[in-house]
């Protein structure tokens, strides 16, 4: 009996161990500090290096499991798709607060865009850029079809649908070539065909 209680005593400190231990996860962290420069507005050291921290800490308070991913971060399309975002904010910006002024009505809408990267990381950060934009905001995210659907604030006519529609599928297709490989890339520009646009404005419906 008092040799089986050390045994009991030290398999219930490595299970407790085991459990604290945490994957170190650099994309997940890299990708939720870019949402923090975004949100912040402003590129420097203090901001850069405060938003890797808060993605490491949200991580280590909110550990997720590890994510599949083939790919690899590629530095200078990051910064294409982090120069992008930044420009898409100021003229989403200027746009609303045009809106605030004006005396039309605006006609907000939903929009069903079919996405065509593979991963589910691909897919919940398009879906999270999309949202940080003003004005464009994901509603609903379907895996199987890959299908996500935006709110958007204005939607006058069908080219401004269809609009938000390549928008969508490029802002996808810089965040596969930030963080995805060669293959993955190749596969997203041979499926982001123009007959694979949908046509009209739909909501979400149940799952079949």
């Amino acid at each position: 009996m008092s040799e089986q209680a050390p045994t009991r005593d030290h398999e219930t400190k490595a299970g407790k161990k085991e459990r604290r231990r945490v994957p170190f996860q650099p994309r997940q962290i890299l990708m939720l500090a870019l949402i923090w420069l975004v949100l912040v507005g402003e590129v420097n050291v203090v901001t850069v290096v405060g938003g890797l921290l808060l993605g490491w800490l949200i991580m280590l308070v909110f550990p997720l499991p590890p994510v599949d991913h083939s790919g690899r971060i590629h530095p200078w399309r990051l910064l294409v798709l982090v120069t992008h975002l930044v420009r898409d904010l100021a003229v989403s910006s200027v746009r609303l607060m045009i809106y605030a002024f004006s005396t039309r009505v605006p006609h907000p809408g939903i929009v069903r865009v079919p996405l065509h990267a593979k991963a589910d990381l691909y897919e919940v950060n398009t879906a999270e850029l999309a949202s940080v934009v003003p004005g464009t905001i994901a509603v609903d995210v379907r895996r199987k079809p890959r299908l996500l659907y935006l709110h958007v604030f204005d939607l006058p006519d069908p080219a401004t649908r269809q609009e938000t529609i390549d928008d969508t599928w490029a802002l996808e297709r810089r965040v596969v070539a930030a963080f995805g490989s060669a293959k993955e890339l190749a596969d997203l520009d041979a499926a982001q065909v123009p007959s694979a646009r949908p046509s009209g404005t739909d909501t979400p419906k149940g799952d079949a």
